[in-house]
């Protein structure tokens, strides 16, 4: 499988700083968004911590990741990014409580690994069918799950942004880690929830089914959850996904025109 990426990231239209942190690697396959919380800096330590600690792991000096990508190779690189940023906190007192939201894509020759903590997403557009396939590690979805809460109540619940599990805030993590079906013409969305809160299924949907390349498709996105206030950090990956190479080659120059 073959990748046509693109993210992107912004400030939105209340927040002074960005703590929100992503990174794209088409050529080997890894696709990473973080949404860091802490306050005074110590969001963007920890999503940058966790970024890169996941390349570093994943992919390395010499960039042979793509047959190594698994779920055990997955759970140990978030485990590492786990305990590294809440050493980092006991060390530097300033930056206790400091943690961050992880979800990725990972490609091992034509099997996509999912890896997922906090309430940032990972969708899947196949044809004009959005799926999420992440679940939020959130108290208000617990309630929901539980049958304590319904959907519409859990939608405007006051809670509803507070993480029950999240890197860096506790010595040990269980990510969730599962793989991912991945046909040709599928394309996902990586989002931190600055997008997902403000921008509802349907529009998302609308929005990734549209005309365009990911770099157009990411702006779009930002543009909208601008449009409809941002309230916080606004961070997109828009991945397109082929079985040939050529496709890829040919639409990636496309891609670069347009960012």
């Amino acid at each position: 499988m073959h990748f046509v990426a693109n993210g992107c990231s912004d400030c939105g239209r209340v927040r002074e700083h960005n703590e929100d942190m992503f990174r794209v690697d088409s050529e080997d396959g890894l696709f990473v968004v973080a949404d860091g919380m802490g306050g005074h800096a110590s969001g963007e330590i920890a999503s940058a911590m966790a970024v890169e600690i996941l390349f570093k792991t994943l992919v390395g000096c010499e960039g042979s990741k793509t047959d190594s990508c698994n779920k055990e190779t997955l759970q140990k690189a978030i485990e590492l990014a786990n305990s590294t940023i809440f050493q980092d906190a006991q060390v530097h007192q300033e930056r206790m409580g400091m943690g961050t939201t992880l979800t990725l894509i990972c490609r091992n020759l034509d099997q996509l690994y999912l890896g997922h903590v906090g309430d940032s997403r990972a969708y899947r557009l196949r044809g004009y069918e959005l799926t999420q396939l992440t679940r939020d590690h959130t108290w208000v979805n617990m309630q929901v799950h539980a049958g304590l809460l319904s959907q519409q109540e859990a939608e405007h619940a006051k809670m509803r942004h507070i993480l029950v599990k999240s890197l860096g805030t506790q010595p040990e993590i269980e990510p969730d880690i599962v793989s991912v079906d991945v046909k040709s013409n599928d394309r996902f969305l990586l989002c931190s929830d600055g997008l997902s809160d403000l921008v509802e299924h349907n529009d998302l949907q609308n929005l990734l089914a549209g005309n365009g390349t990911p770099a157009e498709i990411t702006r779009r996105l930002i543009a909208k959850a601008n449009a409809l206030g941002g309230r916080d950090n606004i961070t997109a990956i828009v991945i397109d996904c082929y079985d040939k190479n050529w496709k890829s080659k040919l639409k990636s120059a496309i891609n670069r025109i347009w960012r």
